[in-house]
Parts: structure tokens; C-alpha cells; sequence
């Protein structure tokens, strides 16, 4: 077997999340057969009737429709998992020395120690975050107990009173966390998250208040049935805020609390649902992709460094640095569908706080838009664009520059704050680098100040043109011994100084003190190394 016919035998990762959907949608299904089946029922008093008071048809709509959007929903993420794989390979495989270092990078991004920074954002998107996750868990516990044979069932008694004070508590903690949520971008509106308010930002947010006020209301009317119906439900006193709620209503009559807990029960599934119709084609979907793009940080490269670029005289690749999507590796494209539109990049970035064409956070979205109308294996071409699309531009061609001008990708200053303050780990730095190579190798588009540069590191070996003779001039008057080329190392420890520090008065002064420093606290340190010119190495 060739490799190219094992390559194409082997599961692709728009299959695994395909086969991913499939397989929650069916588990799904059948949970809600096999209850019918077994007919196995909580005995106990101390319990939750799954279901209770809702009728047949709503039980078997239930079960039909959220495993077909499960299904859909992996469909349509599976589009954009194979957007990533339009782009160039990338090594980011997980090896037994690497693991460690990435599930702690995975850890501080769950925990959101970025975020953090910003205590108040932080915190609200803690409370939505982790309320979500754990109503999340509380609703699956409660489908698992329905599952089990009664002998195994463990829901009730103690276990079900923690449950349901669990469930409360998570409850208000994530509700409150979108209310604060919708405040701050609509009445508080700080800067970086005003100036990119879409109303797919009030479709989501609304989504999820619905579902915290449906799911009170769920339960509120489900307690004050129950009681109505003379069900001795003292235990739901635990419902710390279901419980209270019940007896604002406990007078109305059974069959009014019955078609309330229904219509209310009905309300909160169908928010259910359009979240999960949403949740693919919307912002939500960095719950998917965003810690996937945290454990796969690169740390392989030191902190600053570019990638390395191919050698010119002997590779045969016709273009260099990046034009059109392919040519971005699989590992950025995935940049695009995390990016969670938080603007911190934007609130860092130096060439935007002065008032220069640079947004880090447009660069991003920007790129996704291409991406997201290049896709010509999804369903009419294109997949669901980031929130800042604007319909009325139109994208006829694959090349980035089609959104981003050479403006802006000229006005970064390298320095990396956008890369460092991103609570996903989005590598924006080397978008606009590989951008920028592009403009200089292949177009000759670069900002007139380069030009003398570039030419005085043709001729000179340095952007100063200064002469290659002057380039020891700082260690004249210093007891330190500079190493030919050609001549051998013999010393422990090496100081690259560069061009900057060699020429630039400002910069040599640095390196002046330094090399006193070294040879103070480096008995070692004999020689220092001049002999490269610019352009080999980055400092």
C-alpha cells in the first residue's frame, strides 16, 4: 500500500467530528427508548420524576429532533474542520515530552488566567462558563439515573437534595453571568467590545438568558404541579430557587400549573434547540474550537522568533510568504475559528492606540471571512463567516488581500502583545509576518523607508550602510578579544551582538554595558563573535 492510498484510508478530522455527532445524536435516541422499554421507575420519595406531567408527544418530539440537530450540528462544523485542512502541514503532534507542558497550557486557558487580567470580564465569563458547564453535567446526571435499573438508580434521598441545590446554584450563578454579560456590552460598552457589537451578539446572548429563565420557570411550575396534586415535596426546599418561586403561584389550580409547566418546559427545550442550531454557525463555537487552539500552542519555537523561511537559492517554490489561504497552515486557519472576538488584542495593540490602519482583532476576523467564502466543499460554497462580516462586501478571489490591505499589515510593530494578552492562544503575529513576507518577496510592496534598508543590507550587510570595518569600533576601548571568522571557539559562553548593537550609537551603548556585565560575572567569557552579517539571524 502507497502512503498516498494509506492517507486516504486514514479517518480525517472532519470524519472524526462527523462520526463525533453521529454518535451523541444516536445515544441520544436510543436513551430515550430504552426507559419505554425497561419501564424501570425511582421508587424513592425523595426524587425527581424525569418527564413528570409532560405528555407522550412531547417526550417522543424531544427525542426526535435533538438528535437530528446533534447530527446537524456536527455537519456543519465538520465544513469548517475541513477548512483547516486546506492549509500547509504543521507539526504540532503530542509526544510524551510535550504532553505535560500542553494540557497545562490547556488548563490555564480553561481557567481562563488570561482573562483573568480583566477581573471583571473575567469573572462574568467564569460564571457563564462554569455555570454552563455544570447545568450541563446536572442535566446529564439526571438523564443517566433515568437509565438505570432501579437496584442502581443513586438520584434521590441526600444525593438528590445536593442535586438540587447544585443545580440552583449553577443556575443562578450562569444566569446572573449573562445579565452582567448583556450590561456590559450594552449599557457599560467598553471600548474594544463597542466597536464590534453585531446583533449575532444579541442573538446569542439572548439564546442564553432564555435558557436560564425557561429552566427556572421549568422547574417553578413542576414543584407548585406537584404540590397542587398533593405530592409531599419538602425535599425540593433544596431548589433554593425553584421551591421559593412555587409558592408565588400555589393557589392557582392543578390543571393551570399543568399547561404553565408544560408551556414553560416546552419554551425551555425550544431554546435548547436553537442553541444547538447556533452554536456550529455563530461565536459559540469557539466552546469547540478554543481549547483545542490552547493545547495546541507552540512553545517549540523560542518566544519571538519567526518561523523559519525556506532556503531561496534552493527551494522551488514559486511563492513565498502567504497570499491565499493555503498557504497558511492548518494550525492558523484553526486560529480563525477560535478567535472569540474578546478585542483584547485590539486594547494592547500600540500601532492601533495611535491611530494606525492596525487592528490585530480584523486581521484575524478578516481572514476568517475569506476562509469562510472560499470553502468550496461546503453547501453552497461558503461557510458561516465571523460575526464581523458585513454582507455587503464581496469576496471574488481567494487572496487575503482581498480584506487586508498592505497598510495594515506594514503598521505592526512585532512586538507581540497581541499574541501574549490572547486568551485562546491565537498566533496573530505570524499571520501578519507570513502577510508581510508576501508584500516584500513576491510584490515589492513595502513602505518607501525600507527601501534604504534593504539596499544598505545588500551592499553593506547592514541597514545602517555603515562600513563592515566599523563593526568592532564599540569594544575599542574595552578589554574584550573579537573572534575572526574562521578562527576557533574556544570559550564557554558566546555574545551575538548584531548589527543594531554595533552600529545604532543608542544600541551600542547597551552592548557596551552588557559585555562589562559578562565579563564581571563570566570569567569564562574571552571573546565575542562579530563576523554575520544582517539578515542571518534575527535579534
Amino acid at each position: 500500500m502507497t502512503t498516498e492510498t494509506a492517507a486516504k484510508k486514514r479517518f480525517k478530522p472532519y470524519q472524526l467530528s462527523i462520526a463525533f455527532g453521529v454518535g451523541i445524536g444516536t445515544f441520544t435516541l436510543i436513551s430515550g427508548i430504552v426507559p419505554q422499554l425497561t419501564g424501570w421507575e425511582n421508587t424513592s420519595l425523595i426524587h425527581r420524576e424525569v418527564f413528570g406531567g409532560i405528555p407522550t408527544a412531547f417526550k417522543v418530539a424531544f427525542y426526535t429532533v435533538i438528535p437530528m440537530m446533534l447530527i446537524w450540528g456536527s455537519l456543519r462544523f465538520a465544513d469548517r474542520v475541513r477548512n483547516w485542512e486546506r492549509g500547509a502541514p504543521d507539526r504540532r503532534k503530542t509526544t510524551p515530552k510535550n504532553v505535560k507542558r500542553r494540557l497545562a497550557d490547556y488548563r490555564s486557558g480553561v481557567y481562563m488566567r488570561t482573562l483573568l487580567r480583566d477581573s471583571a470580564a473575567g469573572l462574568m465569563h467564569s460564571m457563564i462558563y462554569f455555570g454552563f458547564l455544570v447545568l450541563l453535567g446536572v442535566t446529564t446526571v439526571l438523564e443517566i439515573d433515568h437509565q438505570m435499573p432501579e437496584a442502581l438508580k443513586f438520584l434521590h434521598g441526600d444525593v438528590y437534595r445536593g442535586y438540587a441545590l447544585v443545580g440552583d446554584v449553577a443556575g443562578v450563578v450562569f444566569t446572573v453571568g449573562v445579565v452582567w454579560a448583556i450590561l456590559r456590552r450594552y449599557v457599560q460598552r467598553p471600548y474594544r467590545i463597542r466597536i464590534k457589537t453585531k446583533p449575532e451578539h444579541a442573538l446569542i446572548l439572548g439564546v442564553l438568558l432564555a435558557i436560564g429563565i425557561t429552566g427556572f420557570g421549568a422547574e417553578m411550575f413542576r414543584i407548585a404541579q406537584g404540590q397542587a396534586a398533593g405530592v409531599n415535596l419538602d425535599h425540593e426546599k433544596w431548589s433554593v430557587v425553584g421551591y421559593p418561586l412555587a409558592q408565588l403561584v400555589n393557589g392557582a389550580s392543578a390543571s393551570t400549573l399543568t399547561t404553565w409547566h408544560q408551556g414553560w418546559w416546552v419554551a425551555h427545550v425550544l431554546t435548547f434547540i436553537v442553541f444547538l442550531a447556533i452554536l456550529p454557525i455563530t461565536m459559540l463555537r469557539h466552546m469547540f474550537t478554543s481549547p483545542l487552539n490552547m493545547y495546541l500552542k507552540d512553545r517549540e519555537r523560542p518566544k519571538g522568533a519567526m518561523k523559519a523561511m525556506p532556503n531561496l537559492t534552493e527551494t522551488s517554490l514559486e511563492s513565498f510568504g502567504v497570499n491565499v489561504i493555503e498557504e497558511f497552515t492548518w494550525k492558523q486557519l484553526l486560529d480563525l475559528d477560535a478567535c472569540t472576538m474578546c478585542g483584547r488584542c485590539t486594547s494592547v495593540c500600540p500601532a492601533h492606540a495611535t491611530g494606525k490602519p492596525l487592528d490585530p482583532r480584523e486581521i484575524v476576523l478578516k481572514s476568517g471571512e475569506v476562509m469562510a467564502a472560499t470553502a468550496s466543499h461546503a453547501p453552497g460554497g461558503k461557510v458561516s463567516a465571523p460575526l464581523s462580516a458585513d454582507s455587503e462586501i464581496k469576496i471574488n478571489a481567494n487572496s487575503l488581500f482581498e480584506r487586508i490591505t498592505a497598510e495594515e499589515i506594514w503598521s505592526c510593530t512585532s512586538c507581540k502583545a497581541c499574541d501574549e494578552i490572547c486568551p485562546v492562544n491565537i498566533e496573530i503575529l505570524d499571520k501578519i509576518l507570513d502577510m508581510r513576507r508576501y508584500l516584500s518577496l513576491m510584490e515589492s510592496n513595502f513602505p518607501a523607508q525600507l527601501g534604504n534598508a534593504y539596499r544598505s543590507m545588500e551592499n553593506q550587510g547592514n541597514p545602517w550602510g555603515m562600513s563592515q570595518t566599523d563593526r568592532g569600533e564599540w569594544a575599542k576601548d574595552l578589554d574584550v578579544e573579537i573572534l575572526d571568522p574562521g578562527a576557533p571557539f574556544k570559550s564557554k559562553y558566546l555574545y551575538w551582538v548584531g548589527c543594531a548593537g554595533s552600529f545604532d550609537d543608542k544600541n551600542k551603548k547597551v552592548t557596551q554595558s552588557m559585555a562589562k556585565l559578562l565579563k564581571r560575572d563570566l570569567s569564562d567569557l574571552t571573546e565575542l563573535v562579530e563576523i554575520e552579517k544582517d539578515g542571518v539571524f534575527m535579534l
